[in-house]
């Protein structure tokens, strides 16, 4: 019976799942370029712990979903639900404000088929676009006037997935996924002149609003090799590409006249809507790790986008360039089947990454860099039917740069999962 609830619960998830919107950042002015801050990490909070570091680390009671090709090692069925959220310190020369938000982080069902095949099916988030930029100038010649611009951005992209990892021969594994990306983005720009000696000038402000829905397929491959080099020691070298595609994109702009309080009067004009496709360039990841085949893991990322090859509806570029990451991460269990102490079977993680980014403004690249640690904590003994771990992942990193009237970034990442390994077709028998 609790096997069958399982099963319901997990597929409900996955059902009411796409009525979220999956956001992960919070306020961010970066994010209105391009289609937003893109997700870096396609693994689970496991993976967060590790900052972002596993594209060859499989794991067995972890989904493996950073790679298709390691989901080979999922040999019973694991369950993954998790949310994560972030506190951040947004500031420029002379202000600062404090932003923070939270919401789904991954949501996976991994089952294996057969000794060399297992699936996954599951949502995360693609991209987020999450923005408030409020700016003021002087009216010329009217010293007393100012001019008040606002801009303002918010949904993103949420991607469902389905994935394969297949084993050909011993120690190499192969995978591919196929993903569907869907989401809508609304974003507001408007202006209004300020004057103490016109009274009633800033009660009516007439706002653009630019509402776009985006739809598609996206395809990855994935790869990875593990050998024995001398005993307790193995290598894994692995990597995942992203096919480049075109996203179906459709297009709606209005103009409304909002009052003081951006309560919506009326609107005023509304063109006509706009068909077409953003593209996508293709991006790829490699990774190489280290364990002891027990409790012992080491792992390096390098991951790079072509984001100079990105063009949104309009055809335009929005000043993009290539960009990678370098992550490297750590996870241990000092002993996993002890029994003196809970706090052996515990796995700990850390991680370090360094990003250079595709934002390239007003003379400078901008660059995101920090650190990560994270927490497996086995919920009750675990039997050979059924293991339940909850994760936990912990970061701090800053971005960007006060420098040149841009913005600095201080962000505190917190994530927390559930995840469940069940054996659902294994038969019991009692003799």
């Amino acid at each position: 019976m609790y096997k069958t609830l399982r099963v319901l619960v997990g597929f409900a998830a996955l059902c009411l799942a796409h009525t979220t919107q999956a956001q992960l950042i919070g306020n961010t002015p970066y994010s209105r370029y391009g289609i937003g801050e893109i997700n870096e990490n396609y693994g689970s909070i496991r993976g967060a712990g590790m900052a972002g570091a596993g594209i060859s680390a499989g794991n067995s009671y972890q989904p493996n979903t950073a790679n298709p090709a390691l989901l080979y090692y999922n040999s019973i069925t694991n369950f993954d639900m998790s949310g994560a959220g972030q506190i951040k310190n947004v500031e420029s020369a002379d202000a600062s404000q404090l932003d923070g938000n939270g919401n789904l982080y991954n949501l996976s069902l991994v089952v294996p088929i057969s000794k060399r095949w297992s699936s996954a099916v599951g949502l995360r988030p693609y991209s987020t676009v999450n923005y408030e930029i409020n700016a003021s100038s002087e009216v010329e010649g009217n010293p007393l006037a100012s001019i008040k611009r606002s801009y303002v951005g918010d949904g993103g992209l949420s991607e469902a997935y389905f994935a394969h990892g297949f084993k050909l021969f011993d120690g190499f594994t192969v995978g591919g996924s196929a993903s569907y990306v869907f989401g809508n983005t609304v974003l507001e720009t408007s202006s209004k002149v300020v004057d103490p000696e016109q009274a009633g000038t800033d009660y009516i402000n007439v706002i653009r609003v630019d509402r776009t829905s985006f739809n598609d397929f996206l395809f990855r491959a994935g790869a990875n090799y593990r050998r024995k080099l001398k005993d307790k020691l193995f290598m894994s070298a692995g990597g995942v590409y992203s096919f480049a595609t075109d996203l179906d994109a459709e297009r709606d702009v209005s103009y409304e006249r909002r009052d003081a309080n951006a309560t919506p009067w009326n609107i005023i004009a509304d063109e006509d809507t706009i068909n077409g496709s953003i593209h996508l360039p293709a991006n790829w990841r490699a990774g190489i790790s280290l364990d002891n085949g027990n409790n012992l893991t080491v792992a390096a990322d390098f991951t790079t986008y072509e984001w100079s090859k990105f063009k949104g509806l309009d055809g335009s570029n929005d000043n993009l360039q290539d960009s990678y990451k370098v992550a490297l991460g750590a996870e241990y269990t000092p002993n996993a089947n002890a029994i003196d102490s809970y706090f052996k079977r515990i796995t700990y993680r850390g991680g370090l990454y360094y990003n250079d980014t595709q934002y390239h403004l007003n003379g400078e690249d901008i660059k995101d860099m920090g650190v990560t640690t994270g927490f497996t904590l086995p919920i009750g003994r675990g039997t050979i039917y059924d293991l339940y771990l909850l994760n936990i992942s912990l970061g701090y990193g800053q971005r960007g740069t006060t420098d040149q009237g841009l913005i600095k970034e201080n962000y505190f990442q917190f994530g927390l999962g559930f995840t469940v390994n069940s054996r659902w077709f294994l038969k019991r028998r009692i003799e």
